[in-house]
């Protein structure tokens, strides 16, 4: 693990150095690829998880998130669908922009439905309310692509846990992130130009 971060630390401030074709930009709008798309497939179902952020002032931004999963749950033929909240405050120490190093704090909601076959929960229904601080590291590999590596901590504040294996599929603890970022205000201006 140690040697993973002495290798990966400077490659990451390397390929975040300014050059001219890397603009500032004050909105992201990104694909979660780990988070929602990994415990679908994981679970034999899928998901998909979206996010926009938009810059508030230099160094601050705000993000919000919505995600969704469809699975099968541990119970034979009970399945699971799910829509994901939420919205974070970040915070850029090194960049005015919307790059490099970042912390972050936030909170959401997670809301599951059961359905199936099987046995049922005698609710099919679960709420979950959670907070999570992050750090990450955002850095653009081509002009219109942006990678967001991230980690952080998920708290959960608040359970109905009518289902009693819901926490391993919302993913509580420790997390880790990797979002690719479209930069569509970059296509804009080229398609003006």
């Amino acid at each position: 693990m140690r040697r993973a971060a002495i290798t990966v630390l400077p490659i990451f401030l390397l390929i975040s150095l300014p050059c001219p074709a890397q603009e500032s930009t004050d909105n992201l709008f990104s694909l979660d690829l780990l988070s929602y798309t990994l415990t679908g497939l994981l679970n034999q179902g899928w998901g998909i998880g979206l996010n926009y952020e938009k810059k508030i002032f230099d160094y601050l931004s705000v993000k919000g998130n919505v995600g969704h999963m469809t699975f099968l749950t541990s119970i034979k033929n009970v399945y699971n669908t799910s829509v994901s909240i939420s919205a974070f405050a970040n915070y850029y120490p090194l960049s005015s922009g919307l790059d490099k190093l970042y912390v972050s704090a936030g909170g959401g909601c997670d809301f599951m439905n059961y359905f199936g076959k099987g046995e049922l929960p005698p609710t099919t229904r679960d709420l979950l309310i959670h907070i999570t601080p992050q750090l990450g590291w955002k850095f653009n590999v081509l002009r219109y692509l942006m990678i967001d590596v991230s980690t952080g901590y998920k708290f959960i504040i608040i359970s109905t846990e009518n289902y009693h294996d819901i926490k391993e599929y919302v993913n509580p603890g420790f997390r880790f992130g990797l979002n690719c970022i479209i930069l569509f205000n970059r296509l804009k201006k080229e398609k003006k130009q």
